[in-house]
């Protein structure tokens, strides 16, 4: 059963998880939401929770371009915060990671060298999205991918009931294609 298991973790397997009992993401609890999604993967000096966090935001599928783009069309009207275009906007998004500051909506809350959490922050709601990475075993890592939301009015409310089932897949898409990505790489 152990080696279904392993061999299925090696192929990217995402299932939801539990808090790391050591993650900064519990100072932002409780909240209205929370998910984790988790997987183990081969150890990876890659595999930083800032340089997960730079690759999920800067390298979206085009589905998922397209979905931030339809949602960034129907919320405009009521006064929401809509996507950074531009350029420069992988360079900075990076930089503001990488040196713990902010960009856009986007500010980092707590940084170490197994976790990053950065917030969004909005009228409606703030989330709150933590990467965080520990040791499983000798040659094995755990990454979770955590998400917490605190809705700030009904509308919040509202607004995520239409996002949360997209919410989970593509968290899920994101951290798989992450992982690849970066794994994959010849940096």
């Amino acid at each position: 059963m152990k080696d279904k298991e392993n061999a299925g973790n090696r192929r990217g397997l995402i299932a939801r998880s539990t808090l790391p009992v050591n993650s900064s993401a519990r100072n932002y609890l409780p909240a209205d939401y929370v998910d984790i999604f988790g997987t183990d993967v081969r150890d990876d000096a890659r595999l930083t929770p800032d340089n997960l966090l730079i690759a999920v935001w800067t390298d979206f599928p085009k589905w998922v371009q397209m979905l931030f783009k339809l949602r960034d069309w129907l919320v405009k009207p009521f006064g929401l915060k809509t996507g950074e275009d531009g350029k420069d906007f992988k360079h900075k998004f990076a930089e503001a990671i990488r040196s713990g500051g902010r960009f856009w909506l986007m500010r980092v809350l707590a940084k170490s060298a197994d976790e990053i959490v950065v917030q969004l922050a909005d009228t409606h709601l703030t989330a709150e999205m933590s990467v965080h990475r520990e040791k499983s075993n000798p040659d094995q890592l755990r990454i979770n991918f955590i998400t917490t939301v605190h809705f700030h009015h009904v509308w919040g409310r509202v607004y995520f009931f239409f996002v949360r089932p997209f919410h989970k897949i593509i968290v899920k898409t994101m951290m798989k294609r992450s992982i690849r990505k970066l794994t994959e790489s010849n940096q």
